[in-house]
């Protein structure tokens, strides 16, 4: 973001959100179908490893020519399509192979940050970042499904044209979730890009990016639930599971929401640079994105996908991207970035809403002490940091003051919980 620019960082992220829409086209859910019988199967789940590949291979082939039409109306001459055709990103999730999964993550990051640190010097140097995506992936696809395959994952490389109803059928649904998903999350790049101008949406896709990461790092603890949830033997046994990812969630997303609106104005220079000082309040407006994409991501990303719920899944998506969209033509033109920001964080919102309401055996298990605590406690931290800020300005020590007062005030209560567990 910052050899980029604000302006070329824009038009970027304008890209990949026309890409995020292909890829529905290039994977239109088999990739999700796959996950959950994979996680609820296992095993018995590797026959369908072959066909879904094929099918992947069919789709992408067509998103590609959709590729050539958008790059031929489109002035940007950056637009790129990454296929994530071989991806086993999945896979190991489904099997439960979060160590492997981490440390390739990692390993991916590294590479890619590497490549980006030697090949893009300044914004001519763009075209180097899709490139440093697509190497990145490929050498870590390829270090993953060596992996399987030495864990035991084996099937037969045959084809079985007569399955392909019972994959593509709820694929579709998958689909349809994620062009929904698409919908509410990015089409404030392109309003924002429509309405405002390229400037604007890099200054609203850097705030974006930073909320993601973050949210990322928060519905880790989701991901590695959701094989538990897929063969939970009873309600009882999935309502303990949930409670505990509720708290997990209010512990972490709640502190850091109320931080990242204390510490913007510090937070976006040490990262983004100075030119993306004019991001701090969309960062502000942005920060409640981590507690309603978090509790999205666990109700209807997590839950409903585990359990296969697929058309409760498409709904509560389905209600995310009408009100997200409505909200994106009305707030950008009115409120500019900050109506995009209230308008993501309002989507998320509806989809979580929309979710547990589509899981009635798990009406009331939301209700915890951990969330007053954790909301108690995180408003105490805000306190702290705007005294603290009132004396310095130095980063790391305004956060070591603010996680300390958020770990003394909400520590006593865990302690009980533990001491009493």
């Amino acid at each position: 973001m910052r050899r980029l620019g604000v302006e070329v960082y824009g038009q970027w992220s304008y890209v990949v959100a026309v890409c995020a829409f292909v890829n529905v086209v290039a994977d239109p859910g088999m990739n999700v179908f796959l996950t959950q019988r994979l996680a609820a199967r296992r095993e018995a789940a590797f026959e369908f490893i072959p066909d879904v590949l094929f099918l992947r291979l069919m789709a992408s082939l067509i998103a590609a020519m959709a590729v050539l039409a958008v790059a031929s109306h489109e002035a940007n001459e950056s637009v790129v399509l990454i296929v994530n055709l071989v991806f086993a990103d999945h896979l190991l999730t489904a099997l439960e192979q979060f160590h492997m999964r981490s440390a390739l993550n990692v390993m991916q990051q590294l590479v890619y940050a590497s490549m980006i640190f030697m090949f893009v010097r300044s914004r001519r140097d763009v075209v180097f970042v899709p490139v440093s995506i697509l190497c990145s992936s490929i050498l870590c696809s390829a270090i993953a499904w060596t992996v399987l395959w030495r864990n035991g994952l084996r099937f037969r490389l045959r084809l079985r044209p007569r399955c392909w109803a019972e994959i593509l059928r709820p694929s579709f649904h998958y689909a349809a979730s994620t062009l929904m998903s698409n919908l509410y999350h990015r089409t404030g790049h392109i309003a924002v890009r429509w309405f405002l101008g390229d400037f604007d949406l890099g200054l609203y896709a850097a705030a974006v990016r930073l909320v993601d990461i973050v949210r990322g790092l928060i519905v880790t603890f989701c991901q590695v639930l959701m094989p538990r949830i897929a063969v939970a033997e009873s309600p009882e046994a999935l309502r303990k599971l949930v409670r505990a990812a509720i708290s997990v969630i209010a512990i972490a997303s709640i502190p850091l929401t109320f931080g990242l609106i204390g510490t913007a104005n510090l937070i976006v220079p040490w990262v983004l640079g100075a030119r993306f000082m004019s991001a701090v309040p969309v960062l502000q407006w942005m920060a409640p994105y981590l507690i309603t994409a978090s509790c999205a991501s666990l109700f209807s990303g997590t839950i409903l996908f585990a359990m296969g719920r697929h058309r409760a899944y498409l709904a509560s998506t389905t209600a995310g991207a009408v009100v997200g969209t409505a909200l994106y033509m009305m707030m950008v033109p009115a409120f500019g970035v900050r109506g995009a920001a209230l308008s993501l964080v309002t989507a998320e919102l509806v989809v979580a809403a929309t979710a547990l309401s589509r899981l009635p055996e798990l009406h009331g298990s939301w209700r915890t002490p951990l969330l007053w605590v954790a909301f108690g406690s995180a408003l105490l931290m805000l306190f702290a940091i705007r005294v603290t800020t009132a004396y310095t300005s130095q980063i790391v020590i305004v956060l070591l003051v603010g996680g300390g007062v958020y770990m003394m005030a909400c520590g006593w209560y865990v302690r009980r919980l533990l001491v009493h567990a």
